[in-house]
């Protein structure tokens, strides 16, 4: 083998080597980029579930708030129809009965 042979020979391992380098380096940055994204979709995920559980947590609020408020509705509705029950009594027993009235004495 002559000496240009052997240059031609080296040439063309460097060559070979400097392509396999930037192969190699090339897929070691693909690594990288893949692995970024799959941190980027795992936190994506993460804080999607963590969305959706504040948003479960403040449809629970409201649900439980609406159920308070009509339970105080049906409360106060019901007091009411006592109050008014209680107040047809008391005009039904004013009708019936007389009343003391100072100025005439008391009338039967």
């Amino acid at each position: 083998m002559t000496a240009t042979q052997q240059y031609a020979a080296l040439a063309a391992v460097l060559a070979v080597l400097a392509g396999a380098g930037r192969v190699w380096w090339q897929l070691h940055r693909l690594r990288r980029l893949l692995r970024a994204e799959r941190a980027a979709a795992l936190l994506t995920d993460a804080t999607h579930a963590r969305d959706m559980e504040a948003f479960r947590a403040r449809v629970a609020r409201a649900v439980a708030e609406q159920r308070a408020a009509e339970e105080f509705t049906a409360r106060v509705v019901a007091d009411l129809a006592v109050v008014t029950a209680a107040d047809a009594i008391v005009t039904a027993e004013l009708a019936r009965t007389t009343h003391h009235n100072p100025q005439e004495g008391d009338t039967p």
